[in-house]
Order: C-alpha cells, then structure tokens, then sequence
C-alpha cells in the first residue's frame, strides 16, 4: 500500500481579477507552504504532484524545496472544478455555490463541468499517476478542495461535505492506496 496525501494549495489571493486558476498565494500562503515542506520532509515523502494551477504549483515547489524532493511533477488533470469561466463570488456567495455543487455533483451548477465530471477526471489522473509507484512508499498531490473532496467521498463510499467544510489552506487528507478504507489523517497547517 501508498500512502496518499491528498493536499489543499496554500493561501491565495482570494477574489482577485484573474480567474482563480490564476491565483498567486499570499505571502502568509507561502510561509505556510514551507511549514507544509517540513510536514513532508518528516514523513519522508518521495514524490510530488500538482495541478497545474498557479497556487497549487507554487504551493508544491515550496514545499519540495525545503523537503528536499527534486521534482514536482504538474498534470492538468488535477486542477479544480472547472469554474474560470464565470464570476467568482465572494464570501458566503461562494460557498453557498460549492456546497450546492457539492450535494448536486451531476448537475452543472458553476462554472463549465459538473463537479461528478471534475471529480472522475481527477479520479483518472490519481490512478495514472499511482500506476507506477512503488508500494509502501508515500506520495503526495497538491490539488483543490472539491476534487480532493468529494475524490475521497467516493473512494470511501461517504459524505464529501463534512470533509470539504474542515478544509483551510494548506490542509491535507491521507488515505491508503490503491484500496482506501478510512481516512488516516486529516492535517491543517498553520
């Protein structure tokens, strides 16, 4: 078995003009990003990958460097749930939004995917990904929260809406790979 750690960009520049895949972190979201890297360089993590979104590639090159893991590597199909092309609310708006996409994932709610299509395209990439990793050894991917979310909501047969509501910014969740059974660890750093 892998152990998976399913990680939460660090804190962006939120409600920015660009759309959110554009996002850069805030300076206390890179500071948080090296109290991740030291988190992975004690758990003695192999690999990296990461969305190619601006705050999860900054979040992961941040903490590769002070875990000392040479490579991140980006796959586009870990981003978010696709939603660059329409207003981004603020606030309770927001979140109001991602909870109803959360509990209607089929339906296209915000932006230009469901979240049940963002969230199987996730899915996809982590099995490509896995596919040649070496048991026992621990990985990490640096995503978004409704993917990550509702990701292990499905491999876990339970509700993703208590797990997205504990999230911050970083914040990881890890399983078990390529048979998860339960939720080994839930993490915010600050």
């Amino acid at each position: 078995m892998t152990n998976l750690l399913l990680i939460r960009h660090s804190m962006p520049a939120w409600g920015s003009h660009a759309p959110p895949s554009k996002w850069i972190l805030t300076e206390r979201g890179r500071e948080l990003s090296k109290v991740l890297g030291k988190y992975l360089k004690e758990r003695q993590v192999g690999l990296i990958f990461a969305s190619t979104e601006v705050k999860t590639v900054e979040t992961a090159e941040i903490a590769a460097e002070v875990a000392r893991i040479s490579n991140v590597v980006q796959d586009h199909d870990l981003r978010e749930h696709d939603r660059d092309n329409t207003p981004t609310p603020v606030g309770a708006d927001r979140q109001s939004l991602v909870i109803e996409c959360i509990r209607k994932p089929g339906q296209l709610i915000w932006g230009s995917e469901t979240v049940a299509t963002a969230r199987n395209r996730f899915g996809n990439a982590v099995v490509r990904l896995l596919e040649n990793v070496q048991d026992e050894e621990t990985v990490a991917i640096v995503a978004h929260g409704t993917v990550i979310t509702t990701f292990v909501g499905e491999q876990l047969g339970i509700d993703p809406f208590p797990i997205w509501k504990s999230m911050g910014t970083p914040w990881l969740i890890e399983i078990e790979w390529p048979n998860p059974t339960e939720i080994l660890d839930q993490r915010l750093f600050e």
